[in-house]
């Protein structure tokens, strides 16, 4: 009688668990993230990329051309921040702050030489080797133009930019300033918690 009561439970127990059904979950919020971020490695010890040449977008870095090494002489950068959602019907704001440097060297590559690669028909001058550099924090109306804080991602679009003006201070022997960029909550678009910094090297020899 026991067995027949057990047997019983267990049939019953199964049968009510075949009957309860999976519900899909499913997203519809929008956030924003930084490319960069995306599509590069996290630099040692941190959870976002360290990054030592010119950014583009929608693509990892590369050690080849056409990525030239960020420098004092860059003039004006991009940063790409990504809507992740659907296109909003009005445009959208995004916060962001900088941040210091988490360390106090970093190895920074040789500049691009002449013809190493597709789309590289000159090389990036005056050269440098490469080197372990000494990092001091990026100062703003000294190493870039002062940032505005926020920027704005155009209705039915996917993206906007944070445009950085590299200013040329003149050269420092051994040394690299470091500039991060934080994205935070002060827009109406809300940052991703795993794509919202980057820190971006600028090599002032």
């Amino acid at each position: 009688m026991k067995k027949i009561f057990f047997y019983s439970f267990l049939f019953l127990l199964f049968a009510s668990g075949s009957c309860i059904k999976n519900k899909l979950v499913t997203w519809n919020g929008v956030l924003a993230e930084i490319d960069l971020t995306v599509w590069n490695a996290n630099g040692p010890g941190v959870t976002y990329p360290f990054v030592t040449r010119v950014p583009a977008a929608n693509r990892a870095l590369t050690s080849s051309c056409p990525d030239s090494t960020l420098r004092r002489f860059a003039g004006t950068i991009q940063v790409r921040v990504n809507l992740v959602g659907g296109h909003s019907s009005k445009d959208e704001t995004v916060g962001y702050t900088v941040f210091t440097s988490p360390v106090t060297t970093v190895a920074f590559p040789a500049t691009i030489a002449a013809n190493a690669g597709l789309g590289c028909p000159t090389a990036q001058t005056p050269s440098a080797a490469a080197a372990t550099l000494n990092v001091l924090d990026a100062v703003a109306g000294t190493h870039y133009a002062a940032l505005s804080g926020t920027i704005t991602i155009p209705k039915d679009s996917s993206f906007g930019y944070i445009n950085i003006q590299i200013l040329n201070p003149g050269p420092t022997a051994s040394q690299a300033r470091f500039l991060g960029i934080q994205l935070n909550d002060n827009g109406s678009l809300k940052q991703s918690f795993n794509y919202g910094q980057v820190g971006l090297f600028i090599d002032q020899r």
